[in-house]
């Protein structure tokens, strides 16, 4: 199974995070869903 690594842009907060995942796709929607507490706070982001 394939890994991407991505980064994330909050323009609310103006912060960027790293992840990893195999399906960056449904990953982002949960960041943007707030199911990530460490994301949350800074939605909606978007892929950079």
């Amino acid at each position: 199974m394939k890994h991407y690594v991505y980064i994330l842009y909050s323009v609310s907060k103006d912060r960027y995070y790293i992840g990893s995942s195999a399906d960056t796709e449904k990953r982002l929607l949960r960041h943007n869903a707030g199911v990530t507490p460490s994301t949350k706070a800074g939605r909606p982001w978007k892929v950079v």
